[in-house]
């Protein structure tokens, strides 16, 4: 056989598999049955139709590359009985290893919502892991079963492929054709094609496509929406997007819910600091804050859901671990407590000294709040722009309906980077003057730039004491709930970083929460709280009679529950926190190198299988709860 005959073969060879490789990937497409419409069908083919061609491409350039060297190694000679063996071995292994990995992928998808990684490979190898899941030995049989079957087939594929072609009456198999050439061609359309739906579904917020893309292992998003600006395009992602159809990959929440309204409904002062961590609750920094404390249920362990402001706000608001950030943006779904809250006629006004935009809270914490009940200050420092906002949020407080209950909510910047206060806030004099991140050196201003910090945080503690300070003389402290804490920690190189967003530290994660609950009492604990905990207990005061599970992850902070562990997350990962360890979890390939276990002080723990042996049920339930929400399929 010549070399170009074998070339042939092995073309033949490929394109079977790739036949083989969509009947393995076909389950994907489960998840995406619930939408209909043409452009969701089109852009669900082309995804699966190119990308099988992608998850093959790999074994195919190795083995035409193989099969180079070894015709090379022989000279231009045909292939000796042992070279050829070569090569249809590598060539079977790497397509088999290619099923195999899909196979796999789409196990653990419909089993938990979320693709193959580095985490969830050690967890189910661990001894004990797939029993863990429920498993027993004869579905462990079925699974090893149906991997040497994959292997199998390929064998058989590549047998079929070779003695066909040996066979006179089959010798035009072999002869050259350039339908292969035609194949690629459509490839290449359906690649590009599926890139433009996407990236159009993007640009306008068309759920459906951006949903349907999560069925796909290793699917890379194309969006051009600064070229899109550039041309003056504007983005129709608001919240009048398909809100039927971005609901369709939710369960959310799993059960009605059975409410029955207070008689005498309380108001709801809701407010959130930048950047604000545990350690700066202290009668010296925020002496008002820390007398209000006292007086109050006061979490001393308490973490937030995620180590920046998304996630974090996200948590505490749904109950819910971050990764359902980007089903809700994608659904432009609101929380069950905003529902609840809309339907028990609260009258309602919102304020941030940041945006509403970015993160995106229009679209998820508030989007079904009426956006002019959502009030941006952009003028001055950030210290100015809390100071106009608590006079706004007062003024709402003074001039509302007093026959309807009220909610409002506020977001400061004042702890935020660069750290804003007047000079009239000043606490620590040694701070950093000309702040500029070009020219500043943090191993030399790390101090001064944290006494910034403490500075802004002593001005936060002014603004909260205005809010206090109003609803106790106004006479509504016994007819008002009041929530403060922070949306996430900020660290300041006590780990080895500067600000947040970075890691899973103490520092970047643990953040105060004080829970002012008319006619609950006051307490102080130091058992482990979350974020997640936040929504249930506010939902318990406003009537709902369902258990939290039916709608967050959380439960009621007044109920004595204990917290076993808690769940924060970044972009592209989760951190298993509980009493001893944190074990961060990679979700997407932009995790899967920062998988790292640490004690719950932030030692490092170079060895984690001792820990997935212990933790096993842990971390499966934590699996099974980042696909509670999500539609069965």
């Amino acid at each position: 056989m010549t070399f170009s005959q074998r070339n042939i073969l092995l073309n033949h060879f490929f394109f079977l598999s790739y036949l083989a490789l969509l009947l393995v990937a076909a389950p994907d497409l489960k998840h995406t049955l619930f939408f209909t419409g043409l452009p969701v069908a089109t852009y669900v083919i082309a995804v699966y139709l190119s990308y099988g061609f992608i998850y093959l491409l790999p074994s195919l350039v190795i083995t035409k590359v193989a099969h180079r060297i070894l015709n090379w190694r022989q000279h231009g000679h045909d292939l000796s009985p042992g070279a050829a063996g070569v090569l249809y071995a590598i060539a079977i292994a790497l397509t088999a290893g290619s099923l195999i990995f899909l196979f796999i992928d789409a196990s653990i998808f419909k089993i938990f919502g979320f693709h193959i990684n580095g985490f969830v490979w050690n967890l189910v190898t661990t001894p004990g892991g797939i029993e863990s899941m429920g498993s027993d030995r004869v579905t462990v049989l079925l699974f090893v079963s149906a991997i040497l079957g994959l292997i199998l087939t390929q064998m058989l594929l590549l047998w079929g492929v070779y003695y066909i072609s040996t066979q006179r009456r089959f010798g035009w198999i072999l002869q050259p054709r350039k339908r292969y050439r035609y194949l690629l061609l459509l490839f290449f359309l359906f690649a590009a094609g599926e890139r433009v739906i996407y990236g159009v579904s993007n640009l306008q917020g068309y759920s459906p496509v951006l949903i349907s893309s999560q069925a796909f292992p290793g699917y890379i998003p194309f969006t051009f929406g600064s070229l899109a600006r550039k041309f003056g395009a504007k983005s129709h992602s608001g919240n009048e997007v398909n809100l039927k159809l971005g609901k369709g990959a939710l369960n959310y929440p799993i059960s009605h819910l059975e409410i029955q309204p207070p008689e005498r409904p309380m108001n709801i002062v809701w407010l959130v600091a930048e950047s604000w961590r545990w350690d700066m609750l202290d009668p010296e920094i925020t002496p008002a804050t820390w007398r209000f404390a006292q007086r109050s249920h006061l979490f001393r362990k308490h973490y937030s859901g995620g180590n920046s402001t998304r996630m974090g706000m996200f948590s505490m608001f749904y109950g819910l671990y971050g990764p359902y950030w980007f089903d809700f943006l994608n659904a432009r779904r609101g929380p069950v407590l905003m529902d609840v809250l809309r339907q028990q006629n609260y009258q309602m006004s919102m304020y941030t000294s940041a945006k509403f935009t970015y993160p995106e809270f229009d679209k998820t914490i508030f989007a079904s709040i009426e956006r002019d009940l959502l009030h941006e200050n952009d003028e001055g420092p950030g210290w100015q722009r809390d100071r106009n906002n608590v006079s706004d949020l007062l003024n709402f407080i003074r001039q509302r309906d007093q026959t309807r209950p009220f909610m409002t909510f506020m977001f400061f910047e004042s702890p935020h980077a660069r750290y804003y206060f007047p000079e009239d806030s000043i606490l620590r004099e040694d701070y950093l003057k000309d702040f500029n991140y070009v020219t500043m050196d943090l191993d030399q201003d790390v101090q001064s730039i944290k006494n910034r910090y403490i500075n802004s945080c002593h001005h936060l503690d002014s603004q909260f004491a205005r809010i206090l300070g109003f609803l106790e003389k106004e006479d509504l402290l016994q007819k008002t709930i009041v929530i403060i804490t922070g949306d996430h920690g900020e660290e300041f190189m006590e780990k080895g970083r500067w600000g947040h967003g970075s890691s899973f530290v103490e520092e970047q994660i643990r953040v105060p929460l004080i829970l002012w609950i008319p006619g609950t009492g006051q307490d102080q604990t130091d058992q482990m709280t979350s974020h997640l905990d936040i929504a249930p207990t506010i939902l318990a005061r406003l009537g709902v009679n369902n258990p939290p599970a039916d709608y967050s992850l959380g439960h009621d902070l007044l109920s004595g529950q204990p917290r076993i562990f808690t769940v924060v997350s970044d972009w592209s990962r989760i951190c298993y926190v509980d009493s001893r360890y944190k074990k961060s979890i990679p979700l997407k390939a932009a995790g899967a190198f920062k998988n790292e276990l640490s004690t719950q002080n932030d030692a490092a723990v170079q060895n984690d299988g001792p820990f997935i042996k212990t933790h096993q049920k842990e971390l499966i339930e934590l699996m099974h709860a980042l696909k509670r929400f999500k539609r069965p399929v």
